[in-house]
């Protein structure tokens, strides 16, 4: 009895070490990955008289560039955004019911008509950027709701958290939807009157010929074809995939390591169809409603389905399958896969098939299949977009040297991953509040300049904001047999946290612990460390060593 009293105090010793070393632990990732108290900080901003003079310079008009432009509007006197793609200069790219745009042409943004999800954390990032957000999502017919997508795992429903306070709500739209409403809002001459936008394309950059360490200037050329020049007091490159930027830099011999080399890439080989349909009017979204249960009713996701992480499922290419409510009276069907082994869906009959070649542990339920019965009544309003993803990779200017001080890159300029993930527009929300931190910073220390450290500043803040999401997204990537890996590592690396989060998956259907720990973590808001409880781990062992063995 005494040796197993004392294995007793020796292993609950040892469990409580390690559950105090992992809540401190917790604490210190949400501040320097998470930044959710970065959040709150969105809300202040410089008094007119203490703003940086002169003009800072937004290279690109996505959603990026355009949160990029509401944090500049709080720090500098004015803010230029030029963006390629004229129509977006355009009365109809601002316009209240932007979900009407689905069959308008994105010529710069190639995932324009695919689906679009948004975690709370960017929900609540932009409720501090905009305080009228909701009125004004509701002006725009957007719905905004607790965010439960009903996640299941091969059919095997995770359980829904018990919050107290409620779940957090986030916007269902369209991206269509999603970035119309942005720029109206960040585009408003009575709310934000320092913030201008031109069409046209920036071409380079002009290093200050008193002071190489800093940019003077942009040249582009306008929607007229004429060649300017406008000073810059800052330069963001928002220009997405295509990472102007790095060409500017380079050509004015910026960074001493050259900067293509900073540059990593994988290849996921994600292919995704999206159909969207468009009812014709109230009466069809009741008959629409009338077929769910009543957990579903009022809300906006119907099926979010991940396929199990099975050796079949991998070598296939593991398979999504969604159908959510969007905007106003529209609903949207996505099926994806990597690899080539599965075909792309293109009408709600092969939504079916592909439907029925997934691995299911529950079978779909037959609302589903009576919800597919009545979106073929409208097939002749679909909108179907065929997407293959192209490799994602991550420019890691932290890394850099011998950069101008008054550079930054933003969003997809950065960095692009996994778009299964829904991180997306987080990720350009974490990059703008980096920024905004450290102009805040810079406003104590360096008044109504920028220091000849910003640059250096943001990009390692902008780090420890973003490059988790690549490591995080890279990690599940590599368990698809057909991921091309970044040169130098290989698909087996990061096999055994692959298989705890296989197994943590399964649980998350049975057990509240696990069910809330990838809730959190879908959401936007878990630490990176929240599945690694010292009691979930036991819990997800013993599920995946003794009970699934």
């Amino acid at each position: 009895m005494g040796i197993l009293f004392a294995l007793v105090i020796v292993f609950g010793a040892i469990y409580a070490l390690l559950l105090l070393v992992w809540h401190i632990l917790r604490r210190v990732l949400l501040a320097k990955h998470i930044g959710t108290a970065n959040l709150r900080l969105l809300q202040q901003g410089r008094a007119a008289h203490e703003k940086i003079p002169g003009t800072a310079v937004v290279c690109g008009g996505g959603v990026a560039g355009l949160l990029t432009a509401r944090i500049c509007h709080e720090h500098f006197e004015r803010v230029l955004v030029i963006e390629a793609e004229p129509w977006l200069a355009t009365e109809d790219a601002r316009r209240v019911d932007g979900w009407k745009l689905l069959r308008q042409t994105r010529a710069r943004l190639i995932q324009w008509n695919c689906i679009h999800a948004m975690q709370p954390y960017l929900f609540s990032g932009l409720k501090n950027l905009f305080p009228n957000l909701v009125e004004e999502a509701g002006r725009s017919q957007l719905k905004v709701l607790p965010t439960f997508p009903f996640f299941s795992i091969s059919g095997a429903r995770w359980r829904r958290p018990q919050k107290s306070g409620g779940l957090p709500e986030t916007i269902y739209a369209s991206r269509p939807a999603f970035e119309t409403f942005v720029r109206r809002l960040v585009l408003d001459p009575e709310t934000y009157p320092n913030i201008s936008f031109r069409t046209g394309t920036v071409t380079d950059v002009v290093p200050d010929p008193a002071d190489h360490t800093r940019l003077s200037q942009i040249i582009f050329r306008n929607d007229a074809g004429t060649v300017e020049t406008i000073d810059a007091a800052l330069v963001a490159d928002c220009t997405g995939p295509a990472r102007a930027g790095l060409k500017w830099l380079a050509r004015h011999g910026y960074g001493t390591t050259p900067l293509d080399e900073l540059k990593i890439a994988l290849d996921q080989k994600l292919h995704y169809s999206t159909i969207t349909y468009t009812a014709p009017d109230a009466a069809f979204m009741a008959r629409f409603e009338a077929l769910l249960p009543e957990e579903y009713k009022g809300d906006a996701p119907v099926i979010t389905f991940l396929e199990d992480n099975t050796e079949a499922t991998m070598a296939a290419g593991r398979g999504y399958f969604l159908v959510w409510r969007l905007d106003a009276n529209q609903v949207c069907a996505f099926a994806g896969h990597n690899g080539d082994v599965r075909f792309q869906p293109t009408n709600t009959e092969q939504l079916r098939q592909y439907a029925h070649s997934l691995y299911t542990v529950n079978p779909f339920p037959e609302f589903f299949w009576n919800v597919l019965d009545l979106l073929e009544e409208i097939e002749e309003t679909a909108v179907v977009s065929l997407l293959r993803v192209p490799p994602t990779s991550y420019v890691r200017y932290s890394r850099a040297t011998n950069m101008p001080s008054n550079f930054v890159a933003l969003g997809d300029s950065v960095m692009t991953i996994n778009p299964v993930f829904a991180e997306g527009c987080t990720k350009a929300l974490r990059c703008v509040m980096a920024l905004h931190t450290e102009l805040l910073r810079a406003s104590k220390t360096a008044g109504r300049s920028l220091p000849r450290t910003f640059a250096k500043d943001f990009f390692e803040e902008e780090k420890d904001k973003t490059e988790w999401l690549w490591d995080n997204t890279r990690l599940m990537d590599y368990g698809v047999p057909t991921t091309e890996p970044i040169p130098g590592e290989r698909l087996s690396d990061g096999v055994g946290l692959r298989w705890y989060i296989m197994w943590l998956q399964r649980l998350g259907a049975s057990d509240d612990h696990a069910a809330m720990a990838l809730y959190d973590a879908t959401s936007g808001f878990g630490s990176p460390i929240d599945a690694l409880h010292p009691h979930l781990v036991a819990k997800v062992l013993w599920r995946g060593l003794v009970v699934g063995a």
